[in-house]
This record gives C-alpha cells, structure tokens and sequence, in this order.
C-alpha cells in the first residue's frame, strides 16, 4: 500500500468517527414537539407542579401551548437541539391571523413563536385574551 491509499483510509475512518460520534451527541438534530404527550412532559419538566390537561400543537411540531387544570399556559418550543418553555401570562402578545397564532415573549432570546393551530387558533388566542384581562 502507498502512504497515500493509507492517509486515505484513515481519513475515511476519521471521518465516519466522527460521524457517529456527532449522531450519538444529538447534535444536528431536528427536535419536534412528538405529541400531545410528550408536549405535557417538557411543560412539566419545565415547571415543578405545573400539570398539563389540554394541548395546542403546532401542526409542524416546533412548539405547542399546554394548558393544566387552573387555566394556566406553558408555551414550549424547540431552541437549538433542545426544547425551552416560558409561561404564558399577561407579558406575553398573542396576534391571530387565519389559522396562525404568534406569541411573543418579553424575553428576546426566547424569540415569537408561530404556531400553526388551524381552526384551534381562535379558541387559543380567546384564551390568551383571558389571561390579560384575569
């Protein structure tokens, strides 16, 4: 073998290395918000006691609004490889358009959300109303 057909296959080896190792790190992943449980588990892991009943999913998967049993709202999105949650309360702007519903934080790392809700996006922003005037 020459030195260059074995700086070659070591190349190759190092690179497929690489490549699994970035695949068991979860780096590059696409995270999506699975189901309506798997948004209640990041709403609850983002807050002790907080016990979601209802979910708003976005129909992409990026993010959904769970709601518990006392009215009160988590928004949980993905951020990077990972999934962030913030609760929704009265600093939080709803903006309605057709089947869309735009929620945007305070919080200008968090970043608005649009969620594609289809005709569930009235009824949500009617509660985001309710927050505020509550």
């Amino acid at each position: 073998m020459t030195a260059v057909a074995i700086q070659t296959g070591a190349s190759l080896v190092a690179v497929l290395f690489i490549a699994w190792l970035v695949g068991k790190m979860g780096l590059g992943a696409d995270p999506r918000v699975a189901d309506e449980a798997h948004a209640i588990r990041l709403a609850e892991e983002a807050e002790a006691g907080f016990r979601g009943v209802e979910v708003a999913r976005d129909r992409a998967g990026f993010a959904a609004i769970v709601r518990n049993a006392e009215g009160r709202m988590m928004l949980v999105r993905a951020h990077g490889n990972h999934f962030a949650a913030r609760p929704v309360d009265a600093s939080v702007i709803g903006r309605l358009d057709k089947d869309f519903l735009t929620l945007t934080t305070p919080e200008r790392t968090f970043g608005a959300v649009t969620l594609q809700l289809g005709r569930d996006a009235g009824m949500w922003a009617s509660r985001m109303r309710d927050i505020v005037r509550g």
